[in-house]
């Protein structure tokens, strides 16, 4: 095995699934005894790094001040010297502008696009052109390689794609608390005797929970209930739906819950009869897919970006033609019926098929080996 000593660059390390895979991925070469360093501006999932194994250095990362280029600079590159950094892999877009005037170029460059990002305007397609300027680039998806080639002028030579990779030893169908399963449906009001429609996701506009409620009102009874869970920061986002939750009469049909803890998160998961991800622009991945997936449960995806390749092979039951809502509802309404030994054989097929292709130890060995094809 070649010896290396990465440095990956991110913002901050507060929570969301690019924070996630860091730090997997540090603590993963660390265990390797290979070299493993962060700089970020810290962050709540700081908790989650084996210091023992990886170091973490504290710098401003996440500022776009501009004035702040010349002190951050001088110390990356102090640091890539001082720790003798072969591999500098930013994750993220303002970051890998200091590539561009760091001096010292001993050592190999990667960027991931998370995204295809918006390169509607000429400066926006400047600023993203960043990550493109590196040696090696990583796409979180063939959808995203396909994207960036064309949207970038890439030679596709360059880019390695990547699947975003989750937790199948978290993310499973078992229940292994029963108290704190017990809370939960206390703590949230769930009723087992409901047909429960699970929208996870960051509430922001283009997830597309708003256009959702239209299906929502075809469903005049309280039978059946969706939860809203996501990341609730943009405030009002959070405001707007809620008030047109209200507009529409839904209050019993529809719930937001905002943002959940990982562990919630799965509990969420097991209750719900059907998740739906249907955002109204294709995503880079969409890890919620792949969650859902793992944990057997029917997941109705708009079929287009990175959902699209998670769900290649698998049963057409969970595609649905991009902004087809009358698709989305005859598919609800289908799922709703089917038998529980049905609901079985789909839900071992799904895991299998991530446990196979989109797990966290799949993306982690695939980090290893392309790591040890680019070392100088």
């Amino acid at each position: 095995m070649k010896n290396f000593n990465l440095l990956q660059i991110i913002p901050s390390l507060d929570s969301g699934g690019v924070e996630q895979g860091t730090v997997d991925l540090a603590n993963f070469i660390g265990e390797k005894n290979l070299g493993s360093f962060i700089v970020s501006n810290g962050g709540k999932m700081l908790t989650l790094l084996n210091k023992n194994k990886t170091d973490h250095f504290k710098l401003p990362i996440h500022s776009k001040n501009i004035f702040s280029l010349p002190f951050v600079t001088k110390k990356l590159s102090k640091i890539i010297t001082d720790k003798q950094i072969n591999i500098v892999h930013v994750r993220s877009r303002f970051p890998a502008w200091y590539l561009r005037i760091i001096r010292n170029k001993g050592f190999k460059t990667v960027s991931t696009f998370h995204n295809v990002y918006g390169s509607q305007n000429l400066f926006k397609k400047i600023y993203n052109k960043a990550l493109s300027r590196v040696d090696h680039i990583v796409a979180i998806s063939d959808f995203v390689k396909s994207t960036i080639i064309n949207a970038y002028k890439i030679n596709e030579k360059k880019i390695t794609v990547i699947n975003r990779g989750i937790d199948t030893k978290f993310f499973n169908a078992e229940i292994n608390d029963a108290n704190y399963f017990i809370n939960f449906l206390d703590k949230y009001n769930l009723s087992t005797e409901k047909k429960i429609i699970l929208y996870p996701g960051r509430l922001t506009e283009w997830k597309g929970q708003i256009n959702f409620l239209k299906i929502m009102e075809s469903y005049n009874d309280d039978q059946i209930i969706c939860y809203f869970a996501g990341d609730d920061k943009n405030k009002s986002y959070a405001s707007k739906l809620t008030s047109e939750i209200n507009k529409k009469n839904l209050q019993q049909n529809c719930k937001v819950i905002g943002h959940l803890s990982k562990e919630d998160l799965k509990m969420m998961y097991i209750c719900a009869d059907i998740v739906i991800s249907a955002p109204l622009k294709p995503e880079g991945f969409g890890r919620v897919i792949s969650e859902s997936l793992a944990m057997k449960k029917i997941i109705l995806c708009y079929d287009y970006g990175g959902a699209k390749d998670q769900l290649n092979g698998l049963d057409k039951i969970y595609k649905v033609s991009p902004n087809d809502q009358g698709e989305m509802k005859n598919k609800i309404d289908k799922i709703i019926k089917l038998s529980k030994s049905n609901k079985d054989n789909l839900g071992s097929v799904s895991r299998r098929h991530i446990i196979e292709n989109f797990s966290k130890e799949k993306m982690l060995e695939r980090y290893l080996n392309f790591y040890q094809n680019i070392v100088l």
